[in-house]
């Protein structure tokens, strides 16, 4: 096989490669879900069982001094582009009710909505 077509065929491969990997450099974590709104947590009057059937299993559970925290995420981490996040964490009292929670977000429209909103 003469250099030229073993030069050509290597970058040709080459810039294939590297394409499919742009395409395929992501990763996953957690499991995707919809925030519905702050009206549907209600510090101090929703229960787990109430978050349970609005948003499901939890991606992570854990304490936070003492208070049950449940955290629901999705992380998309691209090699190339922007990543995308979202948190909904949730800390609950003693008796199962919302203690505290708080939602943060990078998905493009959602931030924007976010940030545009009147106070």
């Amino acid at each position: 096989m003469p250099i030229a077509i073993k030069v050509k065929f290597g970058i040709s491969f080459a810039i294939y490669l590297l394409l499919l990997l742009g395409f395929v450099s992501c990763a996953t974590v957690g499991s995707s879900f919809q925030f519905m709104g702050p009206q549907t947590i209600e510090v101090g009057k929703t229960s787990r069982a109430d978050i349970f059937k609005t948003y499901g299993e939890p991606f992570r559970v854990g304490y936070d001094n003492g208070s049950l925290k449940w955290t629901y995420g999705y992380y998309l981490y691209r090699m190339i582009g922007e990543s995308e996040t979202r948190d909904l964490i949730i800390t609950f009292d003693a008796n199962g009710i919302v203690k505290d929670y708080s939602y943060s977000t990078s998905m493009k429209d959602e931030k924007a909505a976010i940030l545009h909103q009147k106070p």
